[in-house]
């Protein structure tokens, strides 16, 4: 009788099926591979070897025998470890499934991460000036803080912030590290990581310390942030939740988180299952501890979805008094300038910081010169629009601005001198608006004329 060759990939089931099932008759074997790997890089060897106990007891009680399926065996196996620790990142999984591909090319096209649930789930700037962003997990290298930027400068012009993370996983811990240093000066400890061994120095006690570190965008250190959570918050989002209310950074809103604070490595077993140990735990310098078992408990306990609407008011209210807290001191410094005239560099160096700041703008400015100007404050219009031709050295508009301010003040040699610098720039850069700086310097040469007759 003629042999029928096996498809390669049902042979690799087929394989795959017997190597798994193996299991069922004697699991010992799993449960020693498993006791092994605990003892050598588990966090805390004492809950290591209570867990082995718990294992061993299992094991001679039949506990874990005749369990056909792959994915029973590895629930029982992670109840049982669990009982112990109550570690949710200690995870025992059965082996991945294989399945024959009928579609290959249309695999490969839902594979592509543009066609995956994304990182940043949306994106949008609310009333009254306040961002919100949810996101869904904190992915891994350069691409991942790429977004964050992206993120970060779509909401540059926010006076108060919203980061969603109700529905977020965890993920990468240097992206963790990354978007917290966005909220933070200097190069801080954030938080650290004790592994009692760690196998890639080969010593024993590691501490790795998590510091600030320089992001490609603007910080943002001042802002209020209102962070969401719940009950499905886990690992990195709540290392980032936990860091940010430790340090006062930001208003945590809505349900305790799950608990998991510890990172983790997957290392292979037998018959394709792996294992997920905690290898390492998190310090806060803040509080000395973690939310291991606890999860981050929210400043505001609401339900999680609720959340979201309990934070918007409350960040609608610090985004005004954010702003105010901005632009005070430019009114305070402002309000008695038309009756005592000061030097231009006190109102320069906070106009300056606002800008590099991304909290005004070359137009911003020239619009506060004209409202001074409507209401008849032609000194202070003067200070305000003199500053924003030194901020924004090539602008022909701020030039021909101040120039008409001078003007209104009677300083006629100085108003000619920034029309005529005005028209200069705007010849050298091909301005749009050339004829317009032509025709307001051509009308003051005019006038001066008309006013000597």
């Amino acid at each position: 009788m003629k042999k029928i060759p096996l498809h390669p990939v049902l042979s690799l089931l087929i394989t795959l099926f017997f190597s798994a099932s193996a299991y069922a008759q004697s699991p010992k074997e799993l449960v020693g591979e498993i006791q092994q790997l605990l003892l050598d890089h588990y966090i805390f060897l004492d809950k290591a070897e209570a867990m082995n106990e718990r294992l061993d007891k299992g094991l001679s009680l039949g506990e874990f025998e005749g369990i056909e399926r792959e994915e029973d065996l590895a629930v029982a196996l992670t109840k049982a470890l669990q009982e112990v620790t109550n570690d949710k990142h200690l995870v025992v999984y059965p082996p991945r499934q294989v399945r024959v591909e009928e579609d290959p090319a249309g695999a490969f096209l839902r594979s592509l991460s543009r066609y995956r649930n994304p990182m940043i789930k949306s994106v949008q700037l609310l009333d009254d000036n306040v961002g919100y962003f949810d996101m869904r997990f904190f992915g891994g290298g350069e691409s991942a803080k790429k977004k964050i930027d992206q993120v970060m400068e779509q909401l540059e012009s926010a006076d108060a912030l919203i980061i969603d993370l109700r529905y977020n996983g965890g993920g990468s811990i240097s992206t963790v590290q990354y978007m917290c240093s966005y909220f933070f000066e200097g190069d801080g400890l954030l938080n650290s990581m004790y592994s009692r061994v760690n196998h890639q120095l080969n010593i024993e006690n590691h501490t790795r310390e998590i510091h600030v570190i320089p992001v490609n965008g603007k910080k943002r250190p001042d802002i209020p942030v209102f962070v969401l959570i719940s009950s499905r918050t886990f690992s990195g989002a709540e290392d980032f939740s936990y860091t940010m209310q430790s340090f006062e950074k930001a208003t945590v809103i809505g349900e305790a988180s799950r608990g998991g604070a510890h990172p983790v490595d997957f290392f292979s077993l037998s018959h394709n299952f792996r294992i997920k140990i905690p290898f390492a735990m998190s310090i806060h310098p803040v509080t000395k501890g973690n939310w291991e078992g606890t999860g981050v408990i929210p400043n505001v306990k609401v339900a999680a979805a609720d959340a979201f609407d309990t934070a918007l008011p409350l960040a609608q209210k610090a985004a005004k008094q954010h702003k105010g807290e901005f632009i005070q001191p430019i009114l305070d410094l402002l309000s008695q300038w038309e009756e005592q005239p000061k030097e231009v560099t006190p109102l320069l160096q906070h106009l300056k910081k606002g800008v590099q700041e991304g909290k005004l703008i070359e137009s911003d400015i020239n619009r506060m010169g004209y409202a001074y100007l409507r209401a008849n404050k032609v000194k202070t219009a003067a200070a305000i629009l003199e500053a924003n031709t030194i901020l924004f050295a090539d602008s022909p508009n701020a030039f021909d601005s101040f120039a008409e301010a001078l003007t209104l003040d009677g300083q006629m040699d100085s108003a000619l001198e920034n029309y005529q610098t005005a028209v200069k720039l705007a010849t050298a850069q091909e301005h749009y608006n050339l004829a317009g700086y032509q025709q307001n310097l051509q009308a003051f040469k005019e006038k001066q004329k008309s006013d000597v007759r």
